[in-house]
């Protein structure tokens, strides 16, 4: 924990200073230092999940509620789960499935808040004739695998009574090549993130999921490493990140529209997509009922072979 390191070891040598000479002529100097606030480093994908996060570092938020909040934003998940596994990162803007697999593997995490709904939704080609979910039965959705994406996806298909052995998951890893696929009519249903869904349909392509049915599937957190959080001082530190979400929530919600073009900059948004500026929940904890739906799923598919307790995963443990 860099920043809270620092700031004690600055804060104990003010102190020794101020012990050690005194001016009678200088003015009263205060008994306790301010501290210095603790760095944060938080990793992100191009999405728009941690907005009032980045409004709240703009606004001058964290910093007043004593934290300096460094974000890094990553291509993909994959060079973003490479830096927290290193120690690189503090926490990082995720979803459940990653929150699990990296704690099955040996990088325990732990989820401090949600941030918002489904990262993700299913949308279809406009020629595709497909309107419903059920009408997928047999027919390949571009997807990738294992992620939340497939998650969202088998959790949508057993919803709406669609025997297993009809679904038919194509792989498509990187997500701007699912899209085009999608829109040049090469395949008739994709899941994509909501940017991604966003312009789709601005295309002319039909939503099968949305926000609205997605939404209470599962949710994006803010998921910390275990180590960091086990240091003295984390419990501040967390406590400090809810205020300063809470604070750029409060903002952003109150005019979305004013943080558009923050929004278009750090999500690296298209310039012809039209985008609104979602509303966001403030700081939460993750519900067990999401948590063990997904671990679950995870021990059916065979992408762990051990469960991972509520228990381990939430925050305070």
């Amino acid at each position: 924990m860099r920043g809270i390191a620092c700031a004690l070891a600055l804060a104990m040598s003010v102190a020794a200073l101020t012990g050690c000479s005194v001016n009678e002529s200088a003015p009263p100097q205060p008994s306790t230092p301010v501290p210095t606030p603790a760095t944060v480093v938080i990793g992100t994908l191009p999405t728009d999940d941690l907005l009032p996060l980045w409004v709240a570092i703009e606004n001058g938020f964290a910093v007043q509620n004593g934290v300096d909040i460094v974000i890094q934003t990553f291509a993909s998940a994959q060079e973003q789960i490479a830096a927290v596994s290193a120690g690189e990162l503090d926490a990082i803007m995720t979803d459940l499935v990653v929150t699990v697999q990296l704690s099955a593997s040996g990088t325990r995490m732990r989820v401090v808040t949600v941030l918002q709904g489904s990262p993700a939704g299913i949308v279809a080609n406009a020629d595709s004739g497909i309107e419903t979910v059920a009408d997928l039965a047999g027919v390949p959705v571009g997807c990738s695998s294992p992620t939340i994406m497939q998650y969202i996806l088998d959790t949508a298909l057993t919803k709406a009574d669609v025997p297993q052995q009809q679904w038919n998951t194509t792989e498509i890893k990187d997500l701007p090549t699912r899209l085009e696929v999608l829109l040049s009519r090469q395949i008739g249903v994709a899941v994509l993130p909501w940017t991604m869904h966003a312009y789709a349909v601005q295309q002319g392509a039909v939503s099968l999921i949305g926000p609205g049915q997605a939404d209470e599937v599962t949710s994006t957190v803010l998921a910390f490493r275990a180590d960091f959080l086990n240091q003295p001082g984390a419990d501040d530190v967390v406590a400090a990140i809810w205020r300063s979400w809470d604070a750029g929530v409060a903002s952003v919600n109150a005019s979305p529209s004013t943080y558009e073009d923050l929004l278009r900059t750090k999500a690296s948004l298209p310039d012809d997509l039209v985008y609104p500026v979602r509303t966001y929940p403030s700081s939460a904890p993750v519900t067990q009922g999401q948590v063990e739906a997904v671990v679950a799923w995870m021990m059916d598919r065979g992408y762990i072979t051990t469960p991972v307790p509520f228990d381990d995963l939430k925050y305070p443990g």
